[in-house]
This record gives structure tokens, sequence and C-alpha cells, in this order.
């Protein structure tokens, strides 16, 4: 899954500055009061089934990718944001190939380019596409420290860098907070939330309703992910949906299942 060259220059100086289910079924189970189920509006999927988008609120899409990690396939998910000017996309795919089909697909259905990319940590699901983003003019937006990992493993570095603590966005007339919890699923994840639609992409720190296991706990901080998943629910008290990096979509409730498969973990 990783591939290791030498941090280039022209990064530093940059940083100087189980079964497989469906792509998307909407869970609307919670085990707090914050939460409200996402309703699928309308969904496009590509002839090979690789790619799927989904609206769940008007103007806001889920991507999911099904990739392989370990041999096996693994649906992957993302955001899909229409803005006043131009298109979001928040992660991209499991490799450039996957990535090219999915902006393929996105040219298809949406008359708006893709302008803009967040990339919230530096794993193949999500920053695998990095070079074909950059390649098709979208400006890709990471933390120092996600750039950084990300290259050491082979990949592109990105175009735009993000605040490590909390950087507020504006996309035409979307807002965006992308904020670092701390360390977790990786030492760089990060969330990022739309106060507008009190939208949370919770990327792989946060785990779907279906999920039995902290999945790949490679880079994993098993001791520090529950303070830093805490720490989203206080930084966020309003969010409503959540998309996790994998599986079905929900409530606030996918935040308290992540704290609880942890302290199951212990």
């Amino acid at each position: 899954m990783k591939k290791r060259i030498v941090l280039n220059a022209a990064l530093t100086g940059i940083i100087g500055l189980g079964v497989i289910t469906a792509p998307l079924i909407v869970n609307a189970q919670a085990q707090k009061p914050y939460t409200q189920a996402a309703h699928v509006l309308k969904t496009y999927s590509n002839k090979s089934g690789t790619v799927t988008l989904t609206e769940i609120q008007p103007h806001v899409w889920v991507h999911t990718t099904i990739g392989e990690f370990n041999g096996v396939p693994v649906p992957s998910n993302g955001l899909l944001m229409e803005t006043s000017k131009g298109l979001l996309l928040v992660d991209s795919s499991w490799d450039d190939s996957l990535t090219g089909e999915l902006m393929d697909m996105i040219s298809q259905h949406f008359k708006k380019p893709v302008k803009n990319a967040i990339i919230t940590h530096s794993h193949q699901d999500r920053i695998g596409g990095i070079k074909t983003l950059k390649e098709r003019g979208v400006h890709v937006y990471t933390t120092p420290q996600t750039a950084k990992l990300g290259v050491e493993n082979g990949y592109e570095a990105p175009d735009r860098l993000l605040n490590p603590v909390l950087t507020h966005l504006k996309f035409g007339n979307v807002k965006a907070e992308a904020y670092y919890p701390g360390k977790g699923h990786t030492e760089d994840n990060i969330t990022v939330y739309f106060p507008q639609y009190k939208l949370l992409v919770g990327g792989c720190l946060i785990k779907s309703k279906e999920a039995k296991d902290l999945g790949n706990v490679e880079d994993a901080d098993v001791q520090a992910w529950p303070v830093s998943v805490q720490n989203v629910i206080d930084r966020f008290p309003k969010a409503r949906t959540v998309v996790p990096g994998h599986g079905n979509i929900g409530g606030t409730g996918l935040l308290y299942h992540t704290i609880n498969l942890l302290e199951n973990n212990k």
C-alpha cells in the first residue's frame, strides 16, 4: 500500500511555507440524539459499477469507488459538492485510473468542472488519484503533514496547503471547515465540515455503523483515536449527517460508534 521515496526539494519548499456491501445505503440509526437520516435523491453509476455518485441533499453528492486492498474489493467514499464556482471534491479514489473514471463520470453529469479538492489523509484510498486531479487542472488542498507523507509514499505534492489545526474555506457560495482533531486512523487524518448542510465528512477517522472492527490500523494511533473523535464531536455540535470513509452514511451516532469500537479494542 505504501511506496517510499526520498522527499523531494519541491515539496520541502511547499512545507516550508468481511462482505462488501452495496456502494451506498442510507443508515438512519444513531446512538445519540444529534442525527439526521440522509435521503437518496438521485444515483448515477458507470457500466462497470466501480463508480457511483449519490445525491444525499440538493447539490451534495457522495462518490463511492470500488478499489482493491490486500486483494479484496473495497468501496471507498468521498464527497462531491456543487458550488456557484465549480465543483468541490473531498478525496480522490484508490488510484489514478479510478479517479479518471470518477472525473469522466462527473463530466458526463455536471455542467461545471471540478475546480478544487481536499484530501483528508495520505493513504491510497484518499490520495491515490492526486496526479490525475492535478493533470485535469484541479487545485488540491492537503495539510503540510499529509503533503509530506504523501510524497514519502510516492504521490505528487498538492498545490495548496491547509492550516493543520482549522482552516475556514469558501468555494463560491459554500463554506467548508477543514479540521485536524489529532491522531487516529493515521497521524494526519482530517475531517471536513460544511455548516450550511450540517454535514461532516469524517474520512477514515470515522467508522460506519456496520463496521465491527477498526479496519486498517497499520498507521493508526489507537490510544489517541477516541480523543480525536471526541474533539470532532466538540468542534461540530451542529453536525447532523456524517460520511465515513467506508460504508454507509448516517448521523452523528457514527462518531459514538467509532469511540465504542475503540474502547472495545483496548
